[in-house]
């Protein structure tokens, strides 16, 4: 039930404290009830632990309405607030895209449920989304911002449009405009293109990583496997690119003789519960592949190895604002979470990494 929010999520407003020891502390134990829930036997179990994680719990027990479940409200604008103070903790510890769109989508429908603590603090996160670089689904907070508009919404847009940074100028610019212009459809990202031209500018399109599951399924990263013949070490590409025809991919072996062609109809992917792995087409056993902390320590090759490294590496602070850009964008299952199994997982990379040749 929605009143039993204050329970479950009572700690999570250490999230978004100034304290960074306070706000490790509610990392370890958000990481503690997604290890909870990975542990889960029985599908109850699972939705019990689910009912106690962000950002699964924000939905449990909270509808119809928002003006009926004030205290559920308050924490989902905190999943909201904590994406835009903290957001590399935010997509290390909790990263849904698809909850925080969903969430702006509600609040934008609901608008006239909204009482007006909820409205001042929407309000609030509109004008932080102006002084932070883009990300994903921050058009929906344009959509807010011509619902919330009022004469001190305007009057801070105002006073952002004379920020010392161009950026924020030209953010807060943007929602002036879109504030102001009556006709304009619903914000979206192809509408801030056209106000940049306006202005006589050009958008730079930011350097964008393919997830490695998509990366593999496109032929573009080499997979590392065991060679049938000799159990050698092979090398599965895709031979020809993709096209109205299915691509041919071959598994030449360096250390024998055997080779093999396939055009898939389909690949098949892996599971992280501690079973064997195996390359999507071919299938057969991956290389880089050892047990890792009761379960499957795996990669599909060097680039995916470095890639998981990286983002076990950056559970350090990036509260700073620091860059991060992996080779590949890495989904990582929850047993790797917790911080104390990091070192023992960072361990274990090194030695699946000194099974490969230098040359592969």
């Amino acid at each position: 039930m929605a009143d039993d929010m204050d329970e479950r999520f009572g700690w999570a407003w250490d999230l978004i404290s100034a304290d960074p020891a306070r706000r490790d502390a509610a990392h370890l134990r958000l990481d503690g009830l997604r290890m909870a829930r990975a542990a889960a036997v029985t599908r109850q179990e699972y939705e019990e632990a689910s009912r106690r994680l962000l950002p699964d719990g924000l939905w449990t027990g909270s509808w119809p309405g928002l003006a009926r479940v004030p205290r559920a409200v308050r924490y989902r604008l905190l999943y909201l607030d904590w994406e835009m103070r903290f957001p590399h903790e935010w997509a290390w510890h909790a990263k849904s895209w698809r909850t925080k769109t969903s969430l702006l989508r509600t609040f934008h429908q609901h608008v006239d449920e909204l009482s007006g603590w909820i409205r001042t603090v929407l309000t609030d996160l509109v004008l932080l989304a102006v002084d932070r670089p883009h990300r994903l689904g921050d058009e929906r907070y344009a959509r807010l911002a011509r619902v919330l508009a009022d004469d001190a919404l305007r009057d801070r847009l105002r006073e952002l449009g004379e920020h010392a940074d161009e950026g924020v100028r030209l953010r807060a610019g943007y929602l002036t405009w879109v504030v102001g212009t009556r006709g304009l459809p619903e914000p979206k990202p192809s509408q801030w293109r056209e106000y940049l031209m306006r202005q006589g500018l050009t958008e730079q399109p930011a350097e964008r990583h393919l997830p490695i599951l998509s990366q593999v399924d496109g032929g573009r990263v080499p997979i590392l496997v065991r060679c049938p013949r000799c159990a050698g070490q092979a090398e599965v590409a895709c031979a020809t690119p993709p096209g109205p025809d299915r691509a041919a991919w071959r598994v030449p072996c360096s250390h024998c003789p055997h080779t093999a062609t396939r055009r898939p109809e389909f690949k098949q992917g892996n599971r992280w519960d501690g079973s064997a792995v195996y390359d999507p087409v071919f299938r057969l056993p991956l290389w880089l592949q050892q047990p890792c902390a009761g379960r499957r320590l795996w990669a599909y090759g060097t680039g995916h190895l470095e890639a998981i490294e990286q983002h076990l590496r950056a559970r350090v602070r990036l509260a700073d604002g620091g860059a991060y850009l992996p080779a590949y964008q890495v989904e990582l299952p929850d047993w790797m979470m917790p911080l104390e199994r990091r070192d023992e997982l960072l361990a274990g990379i090194a030695a699946l990494r000194a099974t490969v040749p230098a040359t592969a």
